[in-house]
């Protein structure tokens, strides 16, 4: 696209914030330096002339020493029409910079270009020219029945919608307003602030029956295949538990090398089924002919039969206005097991242990999908393991929804349990 022309001044903080922006705007695009405006009098005196002949554009970082800077323009500059830009806070590092900022957000020069045009679009400034982007008439006491002002809850309010629309949340309470009436409507926010929780779910054991795959298709390859040898059930389960899975075979849980070697997860997990083949008496030849044929069976949609009811869960809940996200520790290629099944329509994003290289209960995978969902206050993790879904969970700030197949295994880190799945709806109404 053409360049965005501006006649207003826009006054930024350093000279990458302006290279940044001189890759789409044709204008004049003034640094200030930072700090140093602060005893810079030339500089002062040419913005309050050029800002009162064509009016200024403020375009700051979105952390303390930012809107300290726009603050001070903003008084020094007060005789002209200023049009205030924000940026959103997102979390980063600019590539030039050995380490991050203070509050480890990106600055101006940091964001992306196409965000950076929709920021001065929000504003009424595109490449149409400067236009009146109004959309209502918001007033300080719709702010207080909105309860986005003089309320007890106020604050958590205000971070909610800031997180939603992408806005910095230290904005004064003129801005904030200005911002929302320039952005949304009252009914728009309402929507926002009623959001219903955001629900992510675990695979094996939530959204299918909670079958022993790898020890049945263990022991069914031994008897099928070498019938003359007395191996019993308990000792396949004796000698695959604790090993063959990476989060099991990996003690610190970070199987993020595994990701940099083409197939490297089933690798893993191959080199130790062959050994626990071996361990349960089969010779190397033997255990060689049999421990591929593993994954091939753990794939199989046929042998990840869901809950009868488990569709129509999730059809119920996402037409109450529930959004379902996937947590799960597994294969890579349970995304595309989700599609055989007939279970990816129903989900925003597939967050799989496999394809990132962290395991529940580890923070990280939370963190990642709370990133993805983009980090709803309200959030429930559901799931059938105490430790992976509810205690690992409960440390990233979800409620919980346990599944306790079993009976009476609830902790008091569950905030719900069920025993079915359709018992859900009874919850999230």
């Amino acid at each position: 696209m053409d360049k965005i022309r501006v006649n207003q001044i826009i006054v930024v903080e350093g000279k990458y914030d302006a290279i940044k922006l001189d890759s789409f705007i044709d204008g004049l695009i003034i640094p200030v330096n930072g700090f140093s405006i602060f005893k810079d009098e030339e500089k002062k005196l040419l913005l309050k002339q050029l800002g009162e002949e064509n009016g200024i554009i403020l375009l700051t970082d979105s952390d303390a020493a930012g809107f300290k800077i726009r603050n001070y323009l903003s008084n020094i500059c007060r005789k002209a029409k200023i049009t205030n830009v924000y940026i959103p806070q997102i979390s980063g590092k600019e590539s030039r910079k050995a380490e991050p900022s203070k509050e480890g957000t990106l600055g101006v020069e940091g964001i992306d270009k196409d965000v950076l045009i929709k920021c001065f679009a929000d504003a009424g400034i595109t490449d149409m020219g400067t236009v009146n982007v109004k959309k209502s008439d918001m007033t300080y006491l719709d702010l207080f029945e909105l309860g986005l002002s003089g309320t007890n809850n106020a604050s958590n309010n205000r971070e909610k919608v800031c997180r939603t629309l992408a806005i910095p949340t230290k904005l004064s309470k003129k801005s904030f307003l200005e911002v929302l009436n320039r952005m949304t409507d009252k009914q728009q926010l309402k929507n926002i602030l009623e959001e219903k929780p955001t629900l992510f779910w675990d695979f094996h054991g939530t959204l299918t029956l909670h079958l022993h795959q790898w020890t049945d298709c263990a022991y069914e390859l031994i008897r099928d295949n070498f019938p003359q040898y007395d191996i019993t059930m308990e000792k396949v389960c004796a000698e695959l538990d604790g090993h063959c899975l990476p989060w099991y075979t990996h003690p610190d849980r970070d199987t993020r090398d595994l990701l940099e070697i083409e197939d490297g997860w089933w690798k893993s997990c191959n080199a130790e089924l062959l050994k626990m083949f071996m361990r349960c008496g089969l010779k190397q030849e033997e255990a060689e002919s049999i421990y591929l044929k593993v994954r091939e069976y753990l794939v199989a949609p046929e042998n990840n039969p869901l809950y009868e009811d488990t569709k129509m869960v999730l059809q119920t809940l996402k037409e109450r206005g529930y959004k379902h996200y996937l947590v799960s520790n597994n294969y890579p290629e349970l995304d595309v097991l989700m599609d055989q099944l007939g279970l990816r329509e129903y989900f925003e994003a597939q967050v799989i242990s496999g394809k990132i290289g962290f395991d529940k209960p580890r923070k990280e995978i939370y963190e990642y999908a709370l990133e993805l969902a983009g980090n709803p206050e309200n959030r429930y993790m559901i799931g059938d393991n105490l430790k992976d879904d509810v205690h690992g969970s409960k440390a990233c700030g979800f409620k919980t929804v346990f599944f306790d197949l079993r009976g009476n295994r609830a902790d008091d880190k569950c905030d719900y349990a069920i025993h079915e799945i359709k018992e859900i709806l009874d919850i999230f109404k």
